[in-house]
């Protein structure tokens, strides 16, 4: 031993001699990989000198820093390219959320290519270079009663920072995970053991699947308009709930079957019976979004199949499993599931207006003046029903004004610009929201805003926005009004 001890003294004094001179001479430094991680003392550490040893855990344990935890639960999944691991101290949980809301859990992460490997840690960069993994230990309770605990992590990126070594080894087969995780900690480092060998759970996959090439994700909203020969739905992966802000997802789907198909058959797209399949992509060219069709009679190069089944109250099978979708020569594949029952497609927007996540205050009433000299339209929105005179509009819930130059655009402005759009505003709840008071203003009272308006017939189409409301805890108003108006001059 002390030969060891006296050849570590000699390593140390070559690599750093700086940090030799220093420190107390009668001392040991212990190195790897170039760094010191350890010292002792000559007559004080070094007659009882004791290294950091790798635990052994028991059988379905977790022993860290000496604690054992009995693993109790266990779970086993594939997401997004990654193998997960993932085991509880509490018994019979089956999900990821019961898990991560137990007493303590252990997860583990990898690259598939790992499972079966015995992992050497030092060895692991020069033998598997494109791959990865992490170890994370959470003790809940812990956690939660002492500030400064902090959960164990191993990952291979930087596990050298903590450990000295350390070896992971993960399989799975016929049901049975097996598990182990042995480290040599550096000092002031928890020391972490794993030994698992036991059956797991896997988590139900979702049967709602909505897939475009290679990215898969999950049928997430439907919607289905009537039609006098059958039903139009639409379909997509979007996390939305109403039928208008399907132009905000990357993408959906429009299938359109008539009634006497809706049986539950395969319709055949190279085949008779009538049908029409858009894939609408929004997300590979934002600026130029595209449609991919297919139509009785008009397939081109798709092929495959899609079926509904309507089961007499009011809910429906969809299904698509098609190849080469589209009429130009960038094609799509897609395939989607879905059983339930879908949203009515209603594009009308409601008349109303609201300030952050509070309650929508419905618009009842609108009004109008032009000033001809300016040509500026100023709108009054009411609560309030059957106002139809600039005296009971005295009390609006929203002004705006709008010049004349941005009115039946159909288009959205701003208050930023030039000197057209410092004639925008918005006026709510005592003060008027505009380029002078907002982006241009030394103290502005919120970020900025934007109008549309649209007049036709005695109808009016009206969009509003202010965003960041300093009075309203930065809060934005969003509104939207359609339908009749009065002009008052």
């Amino acid at each position: 031993m002390r030969k060891i001890l006296f050849l570590l003294v000699l390593l140390v004094g070559a690599l750093v001699p700086a940090v030799a001179q220093t420190a107390t001479p009668d001392s040991v430094f212990v190195v790897r990989n170039g760094r010191i991680f350890s010292a002792y003392e000559v007559g004080k550490d070094v007659d009882n000198i004791t290294f950091a040893k790798k635990q052994v855990a028991p059988d379905n344990s977790v022993v860290v820093d000496g604690e054992t935890i009995e693993m109790k639960s266990s779970l086993v999944m594939q997401q997004d390219g990654m193998m997960y691991a993932i085991l509880s101290a509490d018994e019979g949980l089956t999900t990821m959320d019961e898990i991560f809301a137990s007493s303590a859990y252990l997860m583990v992460v990898m690259t598939p290519d790992l499972l079966g490997e015995d992992l050497d840690f030092e060895s692991f960069a020069d033998q598997h270079p494109d791959s990865y993994f992490q170890v994370t230990y959470v003790d809940a309770k812990k956690m939660e009663e002492d500030d400064n605990y902090e959960p164990v992590e191993i990952t291979s990126d930087d596990w050298a920072d903590y450990y000295a070594n350390g070896s992971l080894a993960m399989d799975i087969a016929d049901k049975n995970l097996t598990l182990n995780l042995a480290v040599t900690p550096n000092d002031g480092v928890s020391n972490i053991a794993v030994n698992y060998n036991g059956t797991f759970t896997s988590p139900v996959s979702d049967p709602y699947y909505f897939n475009v090439d290679d990215t898969q994700s999950k049928t997430r909203a439907v919607f289905a308009q009537k039609e006098a020969d059958g039903v139009t739905f639409y379909i997509t992966s979007g996390n939305i709930d109403k039928a208008s802000d399907l132009a905000n997802c990357h993408y959906y789907a429009r299938l359109f079957v008539p009634n006497s198909a809706m049986d539950g058959n395969d319709i055949d797209l190279q085949g008779n019976t009538q049908y029409e399949l858009e894939l609408h992509d929004q997300v590979t060219d934002v600026n130029n979004p595209q449609t991919f069709l297919a139509a009785s009679g008009k397939a081109a190069d798709a092929t495959g199949y899609v079926s509904v089944l309507d089961r007499g109250d009011g809910s429906y099978t969809l299904v698509a499993d098609v190849e080469n979708l589209g009429q130009q020569s960038e094609k799509r594949s897609l395939q989607f599931y879905y059983k339930g029952t879908p949203m009515e497609y209603d594009l009308t927007i409601p008349s109303q207006y609201a300030v952050g996540e509070g309650t929508p205050v419905e618009l009842k009433s609108a009004a109008y003046t032009v000033d001809d000299a300016t040509g500026l339209y100023t709108i009054y929105l009411s609560s309030k029903a059957n106002v139809t005179t600039l005296e009971g509009m005295a009390d609006a819930d929203v002004v705006i004004t709008v010049p004349n130059d941005f009115v039946n655009d159909d288009k959205t402005h701003g208050f930023s610009g030039d000197e057209t759009n410092a004639l925008m505003s918005v006026s709510y709840g005592g003060d008027k929201y505009c380029q002078a008071t907002t982006s241009t203003a030394e103290t502005p009272i919120a970020l900025g805003g934007n109008a549309k308006a649209t007049f036709n017939a005695g109808k009016a189409n009206i969009d509003f926005a202010v965003f960041g409301m300093k009075k309203f805890d930065s809060h934005s108003l969003q509104g939207h009004y359609e339908g009749s108006i009065t002009r008052l001059n």
